[in-house]
């Protein structure tokens, strides 16, 4: 199982690659889209080791922002052939190449969540992208979320309260960047794991639908619908 990685919902205006693999300059907004269709085309024309490998001859050859969708697109390749180390690899130096950045950081949290299942690294990994969030002010709920799931699977439900009285409590300011309200973990938890008052006030803050599913994965990409 590969979760879901939301990152094209949040696309900066970075390059484009033509189809003869060949990174080009950047000429509008949109073309940012070309990029994701072009990986998205060698997912499904190549095996997966030679999409691998053809973005990475490519990463080599960009830099900036073309080098961040690329280097993000590899890394999601790499676990989708298995290649969790290596993925590791390429996020720890988007981490380096990036320090504001917190979608690497919950990627990295979220590798050690459901591929190499070591969940005290996976807390770790997400306290550190956790601190970006709040730095930047970039994707704090979605970074807390993913701690939620982290909590969940080690069974820690104070601090699972916790995380959740932390959720509700944001502010999401509108035009910066984030998700919507989620509530996979609470639906997931064993009865009595969350304290009473806190699962009372969640499921007002962000009540029960019938299209959620407790499937163990982030459920697909909402916007906020609270931003001020």
């Amino acid at each position: 199982m590969v979760p879901i990685d939301r990152a094209s919902h949040f696309a900066p205006p970075f390059c484009c690659v033509s189809a003869k693999c060949e990174v080009v300059a950047i000429k509008s907004r949109a073309s940012i889209y070309e990029l994701y269709d072009w990986v998205e085309h060698l997912r499904r024309a190549l095996p997966i080791d030679a999409a691998i490998r053809t973005v990475s001859g490519s990463l080599e050859k960009v830099d900036g922002e073309d080098h961040y969708v690329l280097a993000s697109e590899l890394a999601q390749l790499l676990c989708e052939a298995g290649r969790y180390a290596e993925a590791l690899q390429v996020l720890d130096g988007m981490m380096q190449r990036y320090p504001d950045d917190v979608r690497a950081a919950m990627r990295k949290a979220t590798n050690y969540l459901y591929f190499l299942e070591d969940l005290e690294e996976a807390l770790e990994c997400i306290n550190a992208a956790i601190q970006r969030a709040y730095r930047t002010g970039f994707f704090r709920r979605e970074a807390l979320g993913n701690k939620a799931r982290i909590l969940l699977k080690l069974g820690r439900g104070d601090e699972l309260s916790d995380v959740l009285e932390e959720i509700m409590s944001l502010q999401i300011v509108k035009g910066i960047p984030d998700i919507g309200r989620e509530r996979d973990f609470v639906d997931r938890a064993p009865p009595g794991l969350i304290r009473k008052g806190v699962l009372d006030r969640y499921n007002e803050f962000r009540p029960k639908r019938l299209e959620d599913t407790s499937e163990d994965e982030p459920p697909r990409y909402e916007p906020p619908d609270d931003a001020a």
